[in-house]
């Protein structure tokens, strides 16, 4: 006779059980009809979520958070005009 988690909360609270990672799953993040994740708002959505972090880190630690981004921002700059250089030096044509 041994019963779950799941009976033990329908029994006692008298309500269904939530599972946060499997609502999660089941309706795509919560944003199956809200945002189509093809388009540009998408993008912008995920940048936002890098961003947001940054400029709040920034009111307390401006130095530092310059430094941080000075560094990305080089980083990804010269990854990609490296693979610009690399891309045209093996190009198929």
């Amino acid at each position: 006779m041994s019963r779950n988690l799941d009976d033990l909360v329908k029994a006692t609270e008298h309500a269904d059980p939530v599972h946060p990672l499997r609502d999660l799953r089941d309706h795509n993040s919560y944003l199956n009809g809200l945002v189509s994740t093809e388009g540009g708002l998408w993008l912008v959505m995920m940048d936002a979520l890098l961003v947001i972090p940054l400029i709040m880190a920034a009111f307390f630690y401006p130095g530092p958070v310059l430094l941080v981004t000075a560094a990305v921002l080089l980083a990804t700059f010269g990854g990609y005009e490296g693979y610009v250089v690399w891309r045209r030096r093996h190009s198929r044509a």
